[in-house]
């Protein structure tokens, strides 16, 4: 039984699979460098937001600062025509905005002193934040030097894989090779697909006894549901 077709389809589909997953390697190197790169992006955007928050609260404490010193000043005034009152009904009329001022100065001081707590810990945010956007760019840093480490490698590689799959497909039988690329071009690697037992392996369909035998027998034999190119492993031909 001549099996050198058969055999020649099942080291195809390897080297595809192998070139495929090569070719994962690459791209996922760019990807992965990509997300990284996001992750700094929506960091630096967080560090604004944060930044712009504490300006805002840092202008609200200062705004209620000026108040209060305001307030006082209006106080200390009022303490003034206090003790210049000429009568009895000013001096009660002075005294009672006395005190209310008080009392506001005493509510906004409190309010002062939650603005204050709040621009310490918008500061403390920017400071964390800070750490990580710069946590981040180092990490991005190392993996691109990982990449670019790792290229030629699978370059290399690559290159290595292809010129093999060139070679194989030389041995393929001419009235095959056009049907072949065609599917190659459209499913990559998944062109390809092993018989495992009487089951095609890309679309799981059960094969008639007859076609199971003449992929045994090494046939070029294309499966009727999903369109590949079958093949039976040299080790499955030899069990049967």
């Amino acid at each position: 039984m001549d099996n050198r077709v058969d055999n020649g389809l099942a080291e195809l589909h390897r080297l595809h699979l192998a070139c495929q997953e090569v070719e994962e390697q690459i791209e996922r190197g760019p990807r992965q460098l990509k997300a990284r790169q996001q992750v700094i992006l929506q960091k630096q955007a967080e560090l604004e937001v944060q930044k712009q928050k504490h300006k805002t609260l840092r202008m609200n404490a200062d705004q209620k600062s000026l108040q209060l010193k305001s307030n006082e000043t209006k106080i200390g005034d009022l303490r003034v025509k206090l003790n210049q009152a000429s009568s009895n009904r000013e001096f009660d009329i002075i005294r009672a905005q006395m005190e209310a001022d008080t009392v506001a100065n005493s509510v906004l001081e409190d309010e002062i002193l939650d603005s204050l707590e709040k621009v310490d810990a918008a500061h403390l945010a920017i400071k964390k934040l800070e750490e990580e956007v710069a946590q981040a760019k180092i990490e991005e840093t190392r993996l691109a030097a990982q990449i670019s480490a790792a290229q030629p490698g699978y370059q290399s590689r690559l290159a290595e894989l292809q010129s093999a799959i060139t070679n194989a497909e030389t041995r393929l039988p001419a009235d095959i090779v056009t049907p072949y690329r065609r599917l190659v071009q459209a499913y990559g690697p998944a062109a390809l697909a092993e018989v495992d037992g009487t089951a095609c392996n890309s679309c799981y369909v059960n094969l008639p006894a007859q076609m199971v035998m003449q992929v045994r027998a090494g046939q070029v034999m294309f499966c009727k549901v999903c369109g590949r190119l079958l093949y039976m492993r040299h080790d499955a031909q030899t069990k049967s």
